[in-house]
């Protein structure tokens, strides 16, 4: 299967750095397995945490920043 290269991310990014549990790598980990979420343990962590910002967006409890496009 060929993939294709990603587009350019359009949008500012800041770069992060978490710790957590072994637990939570292990889930992580077994998510990108399943490649919907993201195929490394990174890519799986930035989605899951974008969805949440979007729904607390959603939800009320955090507004919407200048430029961004909740969906």
């Amino acid at each position: 299967m060929v993939q294709m290269p990603r587009s350019p991310n359009e949008n500012e990014t800041s770069r992060i750095s978490i710790r957590a549990s072994a637990e939570v790598g292990a889930y992580l980990d077994e998510l990108a397995v399943i490649g919907i979420h993201g195929k490394t343990r990174s890519e799986v962590a930035k989605t899951l945490l974008g969805n949440e910002v979007e729904r607390l967006i959603r939800d009320g409890l955090l507004g919407v920043r200048r430029g961004a496009d909740p969906k």
